[in-house]
């Protein structure tokens, strides 16, 4: 059986790492819709399946980040500077944003990410910029951003370029630093909220075996595994597209989800 489901969530991963290559986005954004609907399919506990899609997103994201975030460092476009105040921040806002999660009902977190999923659609359809003004950042507000980002990030079981990115393009990092040390601060956001989802889990019983609390394993193995590599051709098919048309592939896909997740 586990060796089938791992062939199913590798397949998924395939997937999950096309579209995030091919959209220049986290995979979390694509990764936890689809584990919703795998794991209702499962027969998993209506009661844990919100928040083991979310914990398992997050954690799949440790390997997509490390990844990305190497990318990033051998083109120089990490700002070490703006990352690290940030990422003490993302410490404990991710770890804090995993345990307030599962605090919450799975059907209001489950439409809270659909409506989250939306915004983001309409953002990317219109073009809609997220900063409108320079912040002139210093270590108490750099620290103050990476524990919002990192809260909302663990939460929502995403890698947290949605905030980061327009964070430090505010700061006064050009677009290539931004994505590059946002891609960076997804490694914290990853470790610190799966094991806030870890920790939260440890003794729900309705959790399905092979689970390590909120971390459903066979998932994180199969997901892992292929993800990384899709998203390699994914960002090569990207560039069969025009900008105009990625984006409007990209919201619709967003629409979709939104409205999947409302009905499932």
């Amino acid at each position: 059986m586990m060796i089938d489901e791992i062939l199913i969530f590798g397949a998924l991963g395939i997937i999950a790492g096309l579209l995030a290559g091919m959209f220049g986005i986290g995979g979390g954004l694509i990764i936890v819709p689809v584990l919703i609907g795998t794991f209702i399919n499962l027969g998993f506990d209506s009661s844990v399946i919100v928040h083991l899609s979310i914990g398992t997103a997050i954690s799949c994201i440790i390997f997509t980040g490390l990844a990305s975030a190497n990318a990033h460092r051998n083109k120089k476009s990490i700002d070490f500077d703006h990352f690290k105040p940030v990422a003490t921040g993302i410490v404990f806002g991710a770890l804090a944003g995993a345990l307030f999660a599962v605090q919450i009902e799975g059907i209001f977190l489950k439409i809270s990410i659909a409506i989250f999923v939306f915004l983001v659609g309409i953002q990317i359809l219109f073009d809609i910029k997220l900063y409108s003004k320079r912040i002139i950042p210093n270590k108490s507000k750099s620290i103050f951003a990476g524990s919002i980002i990192g809260f909302l990030s663990s939460m929502l079981g995403i890698g947290g370029g949605t905030f980061s990115v327009p964070y430090f393009r505010a700061s006064g990092l050009k677009l290539t630093s931004s994505i590059g040390t946002s891609a960076a601060c997804g490694i914290p956001i990853a470790i610190f909220g799966t094991l806030g989802y870890i920790i939260a889990g440890v003794k729900v019983s309705e959790l399905p075996n092979l689970s390590l609390g909120y971390v459903y394993l066979p998932a994180l193995l199969g997901v892992s595994m292929t993800s990384v590599f899709a998203a390699k051709y994914g960002a090569e098919l990207a560039h069969y597209f025009s900008q105009l048309v990625l984006k409007r592939l990209m919201a619709m896909w967003f629409f979709i989800i939104s409205i999947y997740m409302i009905l499932v």
